[in-house]
């Protein structure tokens, strides 16, 4: 139901396609400091860390640009939220006012990436009376918490007391299984595009991180729909004022 409805959503379709532009450009920026800090002593000397300097700075720059990339990404999630949240409780969605839910929940937003962040033992230092511990999330509800944001709370420990009354369904790891195996052939398809010379005067390279890229952005949107149209889907009112 929520794929329907994101695939039928103008506005989610939208803000998916400015979500991939805003990703794009994190990836293109890392490409190019990446390309300048690879010339450092560090990742060519070959006795930097017994040899591993190149590999080591290869997993840490490609977690730190995925780190970076979903922090980008995540308001544009929120965003699809509402869109396919509406749709599917056939309320009316615009553009203006996705815009407009944007803007009231982007302090409870990040407050939500301090929660999913908050471990010991920094998890005292990091939150405050205004953000809620992880122990408080129920098991399996924390899929929930964007799309309460985006639909119903406007702060976050509202979110997370409306998400932890929905009931988790199955299905989403079929969702993001298409969604990632459609990506692989994705940036099978570019590679093999580029190498027999059909990639429209583009480098392999490009070819397959564009491929990564739009494969990426698409899967997290597809999940944010299933998320929020199941959500949206459930009578969670009760025992709400």
């Amino acid at each position: 139901m929520g794929v329907r409805a994101y695939l039928g959503s103008p506005v989610a379709l939208v803000w998916t396609l400015l979500g991939t532009v805003a990703v794009a450009g994190v990836v293109a920026a890392a490409l190019r400091i990446g390309t300048v800090a690879a010339s450092s002593r560090f990742v060519t000397d070959p006795t930097a860390l017994d040899g591993l300097g190149g590999f080591v700075f290869t997993i840490v720059s490609g977690a730190a640009v995925v780190a970076v990339a979903a922090l980008v990404w995540l308001p544009y999630s929120l965003a699809v939220a509402y869109a396919v949240g509406s749709r599917v409780e056939g309320e009316p969605a615009t553009f203006g006012g996705s815009v407009d839910r944007l803007r009231s929940r982007a302090e409870p937003l990040y407050r939500w990436v301090k929660t999913r962040i908050a471990i010991e033992p920094i998890a005292d230092r990091l939150l405050s009376e205004k953000d809620v511990s992880p122990a408080e999330v129920a098991v399996g509800c924390d899929a929930f918490v964007v799309p309460a944001l985006a639909l119903d709370a406007s702060t976050l420990r509202a979110a997370v007391g409306r998400a932890n009354r929905a009931i988790p369904q199955p299905g989403r790891e079929r969702v993001l299984a298409v969604g990632l195996g459609s990506t692989g052939l994705l940036v099978a398809f570019a590679l093999a595009s580029g190498r027999f010379g059909v990639g429209i005067g583009l480098s392999v390279r490009t070819l397959a991180f564009g491929a990564a890229i739009l494969g990426g952005v698409l899967t997290a949107a597809l999940d944010t729909a299933w998320r929020a149209g199941t959500y949206a889907r459930q009578d969670i009112e009760e025992g709400f004022e």
